[in-house]
């Protein structure tokens, strides 16, 4: 019995090995994932279909810095960024795809920002295209994702990149902080300045500097919002990296719902590495909210904070694909969020062995509905559904 046992285990390890084995060849019917095309760039005349999703775009590679986005707002270039993971910020694992002037006029991310963060499978050559494995030259370029794309780039809307005008506190030390006034509205800096040297790490004119409020001693310095943005904090998106030749810091994220009487702390240390480059952290903060970027300990590293983007509450829950499209529904940290219209309807919530676990009678509109991860059936009136709270 137990050399039956093991032979079956056998054949079904053997199976999946020849499955993962033949996965990836390059053709129509079996793409090569991002990862493996960039494996595979070779810079041969042959033509290699790849699928991933479009995470962003490409602008250009100047002076060994890349320049790309990943979030909006977009500016509408020829290349697009596509990765396995719809919701990456690492460049190393995105492969740009050279669109092409008339493919470009009709699917850049600026004017036609549905096609932000949709599945598309693409043939073309593995060549270098700004300075990394790249798809140039495409023969065909398809969207694979379920129709009618939905807007997701709608969600973010608020862009701030510390180009704005500053004014300190102190003509005498600069870690007194300020005032910055930009896009977005005033922020406080506190224990921090306005990093426009050559010595800070930024795009374009400047960025924030956090330290402390005594420059090499003193409480942690912080950037903070002075004005709510309305519609919560689903996703928040932002460049760091250590001023100069500074090293060793964290940064920690705070959210006030009270007009900035009281501070949550979201994320309580995120180690910062030496290079410049993007994090992003989910929030799921509903209402009217403000934001404090701070530094997460008492050393004396400055640490550059520029190009923060803040989706809305709903934008985050985009993150979590929709698994049924039939009903309008999104996965968040805390359960499901439910579109259910200005009508009253009955709905009730079975787990996945068929007890009931919610009822109401009578709801109405956008509402949220707290589950632990898992599959679930909602019945609304008398129709099912099927959905996944992630």
């Amino acid at each position: 019995m137990h050399m039956r046992y093991s032979i079956t285990l056998f054949v079904i390890f053997s199976f999946v090995l020849i499955f993962n084995a033949s996965a990836g060849s390059g053709t129509q019917t079996d793409p090569f994932t991002v990862a493996q095309a960039i494996a595979k760039s070779d810079n041969s005349a042959q033509t290699y279909w790849v699928k991933g999703y479009v995470v962003g775009e490409m602008s250009d590679f100047s002076n060994n810095k890349y320049f790309y986005e990943l979030a909006p707002p977009f500016s509408g270039t020829s290349a697009y960024l596509i990765a396995d993971n719809p919701d990456e910020v690492n460049l190393a694992k995105c492969m740009p795809v050279q669109l092409g002037t008339e493919r470009s006029s009709s699917m850049n991310l600026d004017e036609f920002p549905q096609f932000w963060r949709k599945e598309v499978i693409a043939c073309g050559l593995l060549r270098d295209y700004f300075a990394m494995p790249g798809l140039k030259t495409l023969s065909s370029l398809e969207v694979v994702s379920q129709q009618p794309l939905t807007n997701e780039a709608a969600n973010w809307n608020f862009f701030e990149d510390m180009d704005g005008d500053y004014e300190p506190a102190s003509a005498s030390s600069i870690f007194a902080g300020g005032t910055y006034s930009g896009e977005t509205g005033d922020w406080k800096l506190y224990g921090a300045t306005w990093g426009e040297s050559s010595n800070d790490k930024k795009w374009g004119k400047a960025s924030a500097r956090l330290r402390l409020s005594e420059a090499s001693t003193g409480n942690a310095g912080y950037m903070q919002m002075e004005a709510d943005k309305a519609n919560g904090a689903g996703t928040i998106r932002f460049w760091a990296g250590y001023y100069d030749t500074d090293n060793g810091g964290a940064i920690a994220i705070q959210v006030s719902t009270d007009g900035g009487k009281n501070w949550e702390t979201k994320i309580a240390s995120q180690a910062i590495a030496k290079d410049w480059k993007e994090y992003q952290f989910k929030l799921d903060v509903t209402g009217n909210v403000r934001m404090r970027i701070m530094k997460a300990e008492n050393g004396s590293a400055g640490i550059n904070i520029d190009k923060i983007k803040i989706s809305d509450y709903y934008g985050t829950t985009a993150l979590n694909v929709t698994k049924n499209p039939s009903i309008d529904y999104y996965s968040t940290s805390n359960g499901i969020v439910l579109k259910l219209g200005n009508t009253a309807s009955t709905l009730m919530i079975y787990n996945i062995t068929g007890q009931e676990i919610y009822r109401n009678a009578s709801i109405a509109g956008t509402q949220l509905i707290k589950l632990k991860t898992g599959i679930y059936f909602v019945k609304i009136n008398n129709k099912s559904y099927k959905v996944i709270c992630k």
